[in-house]
């Protein structure tokens, strides 16, 4: 059983499952991306549309936006399409989000449809985004027409228990992301759950910054190519910052 179905765990499932060995893929939430949209990279026209350009401050929930999982994305030379249709194709079962193990059984709650449907129309919210731009930007002439991957397909009665004394499952992979450990920072900067308190990289301490959590300043604030900008934005604000304290100083 692979628990957690981002872009890790499905690689993960389908390798796995290329092996030989029946797997069992337990989803929770995630985001549901094809690797090829009208023709180009998906995230080309991320890129292109401004989508990974979006700033911290422009988004509703910026707490929520830097929670969200990463996309179910596979880097392979046919540039397929990874999701969850194209692992049921090949016998992977699909449960839903691990709840606990009680008495030796694995309980799944029984959710796995709505997060299904809820990843299905982010999908589709992305791909009109896209659409939208690419239109009014006149790339439509150049690029392949819209279309969209067929929804999720999952079993009327997915089981929310596996009994693991059976041995139907004898491994489980857990592949549920990470999250930093700041314990080693001995600055008052922590909020209650361990995370620094900043405003687009700038912590609560003056002085004190960070790079490349996600969602930073931007939405490619992890990506190689998005610690630039961010760089520049924080560079700046540290200069700014030394340049008072030094007129602090003199004064």
């Amino acid at each position: 059983m692979v628990v957690g179905a981002s872009a890790s765990g499905t690689q993960i499932a389908y390798e796995i499952h290329r092996s030989g060995r029946p797997v069992t893929l337990s989803v929770g939430e995630h985001i549901r991306a094809p690797r090829v949209y009208r023709g180009k990279d998906i995230q080309w026209w991320m890129d292109a549309a401004g989508v990974l350009d979006e700033r911290y401050d422009q988004v509703d929930d910026v707490a929520r936006a830097r929670r969200v999982p990463s996309l179910q994305l596979a880097g392979t030379p046919d540039r397929s399409t990874l999701d969850l249709n194209a692992l049921t194709q090949i016998g992977v079962r699909l449960v839903g989000r691990l709840a606990g193990i009680a008495n030796g059984k694995a309980q799944f709650a029984g959710s796995l449809r709505n997060m299904c449907a809820l990843s299905d129309l982010k999908m589709c919210r992305l791909l009109d985004t896209i659409d939208v731009w690419a239109r009014d930007n006149g790339v439509p002439n150049t690029v392949e027409v819209p279309h969209r991957l067929p929804t999720t397909r999952v079993e009327d009665s997915p089981p929310l228990s596996i009994d693991l004394a059976t041995g139907q499952i004898k491994t489980i992979i857990w592949a549920i992301g990470y999250r930093p450990d700041y314990t080693w920072l001995e600055l008052p900067v922590l909020d209650r759950k361990g995370m620094v308190r900043h405003d687009g990289g700038v912590a609560a301490l003056p002085g004190v910054y960070l790079m490349g959590t996600q969602f930073m300043r931007r939405r490619k604030s992890t990506l190689i190519d998005g610690a630039g900008d961010d760089a520049r934005d924080l560079s700046a604000h540290l200069a700014s910052y030394l340049d008072g304290r030094a007129l602090r100083i003199v004064a």
